[in-house]
């Protein structure tokens, strides 16, 4: 079979895509696009940046280190098990039906027009157990200070099929892991009676690995397979940013920036197609900006025993965009820069705690996630892909003297039409975390 120079190279960079990772969709607790860092705070709803008064304020706003007296630690364990339903399953295009800068998850018929246009797999089940933050605060000299990390980002594909074709099969296999970690330093000082300023700054390690195959074999019409591995690390930095302002006793407001930060990523990346007898291999750098999220919040402490909180959170995935350069730039293996056209998105939430006893505590919330995605981009394999209801609960209970345990249990959902085609997900969640005052 006689291919042309230009429909080879076309053909081909829309299969290799995907070295370029799909745009990083955050998939743990601990994330911005999730219920946030630790149980307690989770089982609000994630509203707590007007609270933000046990070590978790690392992430939610650090201006309120300054309410914790003395030093501690605290730790975050999370398990999230995730449903996700798509009608399409992963798509099995002609060239001339793919715009490669928004579907991530596709493959390529070869050639075009005979092979199934889909996949028959449309749902896959996953299930972490995340360590998902840790931090020790302290003071010193009129300052109160931590350290720790958070994952603030996380992203995972596993996904399998084999479908008929001609007298054989064709089977597919689409593996895609990412994760960013970010470790925080954090400062904040009390202004005056009523104000708390804080700041911190994140070392963001990210971590991408992305394999993809195909194999037609026993077809009777053309047998082939494909190939393409690829991973890659570095780090970038952000700033964070914090006020808290008691207006009385009762009512605390507050407010929180992250900068947002570009990650370069250092990797390399290796593909092949036997049927166009094509091999290459090449180093390379990616730019992954990591979007900037801000949010305003507010506490109430109706009671000493019954706190209510509100927070409104966003995040400007808008500046997403895919920017990666080879060493040794191939047929398959091109140069990339260009928007992958997001949308910056929108949180609420609401929460509640109460303490009917002095060593328990019971709270409850909710979150409404909007999703940044265009409909052109929504897929099996973007878990931001709809719009997110969730409902928490969970409680509290001091064990011993100034060692705390909290739990959290949430209920994840959504669901999206586009083109006809329904897509489904459901989260299912439980969170511990465990903290000491020295």
């Amino acid at each position: 079979m006689n291919f042309s120079d230009k429909y080879k190279r076309q053909l081909l960079t829309i299969a290799i895509l995907g070295v370029t990772f799909a745009p990083v969709s955050p998939a743990g607790a601990g994330g911005y696009e999730w219920g946030g860092l630790g149980s307690r705070a989770q089982s609000m709803g994630g509203a707590f940046i007007g609270l933000a008064d046990d070590w978790t304020a690392i992430y939610w706003n650090p201006a309120g280190l300054t309410q914790l007296r003395g030093a501690g630690a605290g730790f975050d364990f999370s398990s999230p098990h995730i449903e996700m339903r798509d009608e399409n399953s992963i798509a099995n295009l002609p060239v001339a039906q793919i715009d490669p800068r928004f579907q991530r998850d596709v493959f390529v018929q070869y050639p075009p027009e005979l092979e199934p246009t889909r996949f028959s797999k449309e749902k896959v089940n996953y299930d972490f157990y995340i360590p998902a933050g840790a931090a020790g605060y302290w003071s010193y000299a009129g300052f109160n200070m931590a350290a720790g990390y958070y994952i603030p980002a996380g992203y995972y594909v596993d996904w399998d099929d084999r479908v008929p074709y001609g007298g054989g099969t064709i089977t597919a296999e689409l593996f895609q892991e990412l994760s960013v970690i970010a470790i925080n330093f954090s400062l904040a000082r009390q202004i005056n009676d009523a104000l708390a300023l804080g700041a911190g700054l994140d070392v963001l390690y990210g971590d991408v690995e992305y394999d993809a195959s195909k194999t037609v074999a026993g077809s009777g019409i053309s047998d082939y397979s494909y190939d393409l591995d690829t991973g890659a690390d570095g780090t970038g930095f952000e700033g964070v940013f914090g006020a808290l302002y008691h207006v009385n006793q009762k009512l605390s407001l507050g407010g929180v920036y992250r900068t947002g930060g570009v990650i370069d990523l250092d990797g390399r990346a290796r593909t092949s197609l036997t049927l166009l007898t094509l091999s290459e291999s090449s180093g390379f750098v990616q730019k992954f900006r990591h979007p900037a999220t801000y949010g305003l919040g507010a506490a109430y402490r109706y009671t000493t025993n019954l706190t209510f909180t509100a927070d409104w959170q966003r995040t400007d995935w808008s500046t997403f965009d895919i920017d990666v350069e080879y060493d040794t730039p191939g047929v398959a293996l091109v140069d990339q820069d260009y928007s992958a056209d997001w949308h910056d998105s929108n949180r609420y939430r609401v929460g509640v705690e109460w303490k009917p006893a002095l060593r328990w505590a019971f709270r409850a919330g909710y979150f409404f996630d909007e999703s940044p995605l265009p409909d052109k981009s929504v897929s099996l394999s973007n878990i931001v892909g709809v719009d997110r209801h969730n409902l928490t609960c969970g409680l509290g209970y001091e064990w011993c003297n100034d060692w705390f345990v909290d739990l959290v249990l949430g209920h994840a959902w959504g669901d999206r039409e586009v083109n006809d085609i329904d897509y489904h997900q459901r989260v299912y969640s439980v969170g511990l975390s465990v903290s000491h005052a020295f």
